[in-house]
């Protein structure tokens, strides 16, 4: 099959895209960004479709990852061959596989094809999708392969069996899964064998207990209906108490709330008359009861406050002396220690300014190699440009070249046309006519008679007239043309060699400008111009910045002394006045750090003490406004003179409620009592039932708790019956159990047997299309990478593929994994097993092949020869190479 077209309306950042694919090797070239890799993933989807996965929250699929994020339709279609017909595939794609849309349309007729279904991957390539991406698709950084289902089948030719094979691993998996089910000697999730055997060994464990368990089942019984008589005694005993209970209630409270209602009067009469003498000098009202709150909260915070200003340190003198001109505000303290900050910076500076040993050495390499000109990037962009010319200007002159050969050929070719054709038929033909018309005219007029010989001479005269006047007029149309053709050849050849004179010309120029750039530089030996100026431009780069490193270590080194001494002047003179104060002399000394630390120290205590002391005057003439007021306020009730203020105001407040409240009360109690006498008998004696209610209270303890000890005694009886019961199932359970423990064993056996068989069949069916792989494979490495024998110091033999296409290296008598070479030998090995994988699966028809940029981690040589290899192929294959680097082009 080939690719012949495709469309893009929007797929990942590919929008409104175009592309006709040729024959053999398709090559992309474009830089990072474009969407190499989006084309390719395109190219895939049109025949997969894109991957859906409702579960997949953390892998991020390739339907998610090139979804337009606009919500813009995406999807396109693109156009094959196949089976010497015309196919144009046509598919969207949705958030889910159920909005996707797919069309097959014939692109001859463009009617709708049934050819192939929506899965047409599958049956164009007769491998699924995984499988297409380790065959036939190869993307960037993943160009190792592994054995699939699919890929096992179609090598082996089973695509009528393509379900089984398939299928094939998950049985083998699923005939593991079960024998280890039965298998697993694991305590925590034990395999059913095992656990089998746990629970005989349990069982046999619990059926030992039966008969002490019985005992107690006996024992329990009895004591339960012990406790059962006991409780309807006690039962019996409560319902007469509360009978009685009943009866002596009622004659109570007949009386009882009367009494109570009258002591409760007494009371609060009493009580009523000690705060009306409190309250002698009269009542305050809320609102004054409120701002003496209010004024007594506010002395308790500026007394508090005056307090822990008193209890601050105070000792001045310790930290005061330094500031008796000024104190430093915190804008100095940044700024000394910022200057303290670049003098010790300064001073490491000063070890460390010099270049490496290799930094020097290459330094002075690229000044001898720019010891006659150091180029400026506008030099050597003109170079560039001058190169690229050179190359195009040569290019000019060798189609000029041919086009002159051509025009000369051309003229030549002309000239021996004309001379052998024109002049000499037509002189030859008036020559034998001119010849016939005077024998005629000699002839008749010798022989005829005189009248007729006249009219015949005349009539030959006249005719040989004209045709002697055809022949000048023919021959000089024949010479004018010829001329014609002459001037039009001389001066196409003319132009032509002008125009290649100016350009040997131009390349003259842009030569000698160049060769006279380039000798200025000792240059290896290169096949172009262009590449001396790319090694003069690499260079240039990696002088200019050794140059910028040593320039900045000098500079560095040449002012940081001078820098020094300037910054630590400048701070020593700002802070030294205050250091004198504590004895200090920093130009001896030094310790800017510890100093400026403990100066910022003393300041923020001196600040503090000043602002201290402004707070204490404020708070002292408050607490005294705030006493005065409170104290007349205070001198009105008689109020305990032990109590705080706080205590004073609030015992005010609480006794003025409780005189309220009381007043409430009194009122309601005699309006109660006053009702009461009115309605019932008040002389009437009532006994009191506290002692009924004790008895009946401590009735109430005993069948309580007789209650809960028969409650559970039943309890644990009915386990212990249920208990008998479960033992007595043992035996039969530990028969049955027996019976299973065979049948599992059988099970396990027959598992292992049939896993076994599996393994050997599948290795046996494999066993036929290894040698053709491990062919193809030593094939390929060979073109690649040197016949015989690798540059990389392995042979072709030690190379090998694995049943499961994994690449084994047989090296010193042991076998390693791939993992073993470098990443560039190992992408070179698994493309050789790609290509040998692909001709095993397709060894009649030739697929596409799509290789995204796979060459990324191999050198210059290798990249050169899988290229040619590529080239090979694509001449019996359609051959899709995507790059962004034209190294690898």
């Amino acid at each position: 099959m080939k690719l012949i077209s495709c469309y893009i309306a929007h797929f990942g950042k590919i929008k409104d895209f175009s592309y006709k694919f040729n024959d053999g090797f398709n090559s992309i070239l474009e830089e990072n960004g474009w969407g190499k890799t989006t084309f390719s993933v395109f190219m895939k989807a049109m025949f997969y479709g894109l991957e859906y996965s409702p579960n997949t929250k953390k892998k991020l699929l390739e339907r998610n990852h090139y979804l337009p994020w606009d919500g813009s339709l995406c999807g396109g279609n693109i156009v094959f061959s196949a089976k010497d017909k015309e196919y144009r595939i046509e598919r969207s794609f949705g958030k889910t596989d159920k909005d996707d849309t797919f069309a097959l349309y014939d692109n001859i007729t463009g009617l709708v094809s049934s050819d192939y279904s929506e899965d047409i991957g599958e049956e164009l390539f007769r491998v699924d999708r995984d499988s297409f991406e380790k065959s036939v698709y190869i993307p960037q950084l993943a160009v190792a392969t592994a054995m699939t289902d699919s890929l096992n089948a179609k090598m082996g030719n089973l695509a009528a069996a393509k379900d089984d094979i398939s299928n094939f691993d998950v049985a083998l998996k699923s005939v593991k899964d079960a024998r280890v089910e039965y298998t697993r000697n694991s305590k925590i999730n034990p395999g059913k064998l095992f656990g089998v055997k746990l629970e005989i060994n349990k069982c046999k464990e619990e059926y030992e207990k039966l008969p002490a368990i019985e005992e107690g089942v006996e024992a329990m019984s009895c004591l339960v209906e012990e406790k059962q008589e006991t409780l309807e005694n006690l039962t019996e005993e409560k319902a007469k108490l509360t009978e009685l209970i009943q009866k002596q209630s009622k004659r109570e409270q007949e009386l009882g709330a009367y009494r109570t209602h009258k002591e409760n009067l007494q009371q609060e009469q009493a009580k009523l008359e000690e705060l009306s003498k409190f309250f002698e000098a009269g009542m305050p009202t809320d609102d004054e009861i409120i701002v003496l709150e209010q004024s007594e909260r506010d002395l308790a915070v500026h007394n508090r406050a005056l307090g822990a200003l008193n209890a601050s340190d105070d000792n001045r003198d310790v930290f005061a002396a330094p500031f008796t001109e000024r104190i430093p505000d915190d804008e100095d303290f940044a700024l000394w220690n910022k200057m303290a900050t670049n003098l010790s910076e300064l001073r490491a500076k000063a070890e460390h300014s010099k270049l490496s040993e290799e930094s020097n050495r290459q330094l002075g390499e690229l000044k001898y190699f720019f010891s006659k000109l150091v180029p400026t990037d506008e030099q050597l962009a003109h170079i560039e440009r001058q190169t690229t010319q050179i190359t195009r200007v040569e290019e000019r002159i060798a189609q000029s070249n041919e086009r002159l050969i051509t025009l000369r050929a051309e003229r030549e070719a002309n000239e021996k046309l004309m001379k052998q054709h024109s002049l000499r038929v037509w002189f030859i033909l008036g020559g034998i006519l001119l010849l016939i018309f005077i024998f005629i005219g000699a002839v008749f007029t010798r022989y005829i008679s005189e009248i007729t010989g006249r009219i015949v001479e005349i009539v030959c005269l006249v005719a040989v007239i004209v045709d002697s006047l055809l022949l000048i007029i023919s021959g000089r149309r024949a010479l004018q043309n010829r001329n014609r053709d002459e001037r039009e050849y001389k001066d196409r050849i003319a132009e032509e060699e002008d125009a290649l004179e100016i350009s040997k010309i131009e390349l003259s120029e842009y030569q000698e400008e160049c060769s006279e750039f380039l000798s200025n530089f000792l240059l290896t030996r290169a096949d172009t111009m262009q590449e001396n100026v790319y090694e003069i431009r690499r260079k240039l780069d990696q002088y200019r910045h050794l140059l910028e490193e040593e320039k900045s270590r000098h500079s560095e080194a040449a002012g940081t002394l001078d820098q020094l001494a300037d910054v630590q002047l400048e701070l020593y003179t700002k802070i030294q006045p205050f250091a004198g104060t504590y004895g200090i002399n920093l130009y001896e000394e030094g310790g800017e750090y510890e100093f400026l630390s403990r100066l910022k120290i003393d300041a923020d205590r001196y600040t503090k003490y000043m602002e201290e002391q402004a707070a204490v005057a404020r708070h002292r003439r408050a607490i005294k406004t705030l006493s005065e007021d409170i104290s007349n306020v205070l001198s009105k009730y008689p109020v305990d003179s032990q109590l705080e203020t706080a205590d004073k105001i609030h015992s005010i407040a609480l006794k003025k409620k409780e005189y309220i409240a009381i007043s409430d009360r009194i009122e309601s109690l005699k309006e109660g009592i006053l009702k009461f006498e009115n309605e019932y008998d008040v002389n009437e004696q009532v006994q009191s039932v506290d002692d009924l209610q004790q008895q009946q209270q401590l009735l109430d303890e005993q069948i309580m708790d007789l209650n809960k000890q028969i409650l559970q005694e039943k309890e644990n009886l009915s386990q212990a019956l249920e208990e008998v019961e479960r033992l007595s199932d043992i035996a039969e359970q530990i028969e049955r159990l027996e019976v299973k423990e065979k049948e599992y064993k059988k099970n396990a056996n027959l598992l292992a047997k049939t896993e076994d068989l599996l393994q050997k069949s599948r290795e046996s069916f494999q066993a036929k299309y290894m040698q053709p792989l491990q062919n193809g494979l030593h094939q390929y490495l060979e073109l690649i990478d040197g016949k015989g024998g690798t540059k990389s110091g392995y042979a072709i033999e030690d190379f090998e593929l694995d049943m499961d296409l994994n690449i084994k290296l047989t090296y010193s008598g042991s076998t390693k994994t791939s993992d073993y070479l470098s990443q560039g030998y190992q992408d070179l090995v698994a493309l050789s097993s790609r290509l040998a994988l692909v001709d095993v699966l397709y060894p009649e028809e030739k697929p596409i092949l799509i290789l995204d940029d796979p060459f990324t981690n191999l050198d210059d040589k290798k990249i050169k020869e899988s290229l040619k290899l590529l080239h090979e192929i694509a001449k019996d294959r359609q051959t899709i190479y995507f790059t962004c680097h034209e190294s690898r082009l």
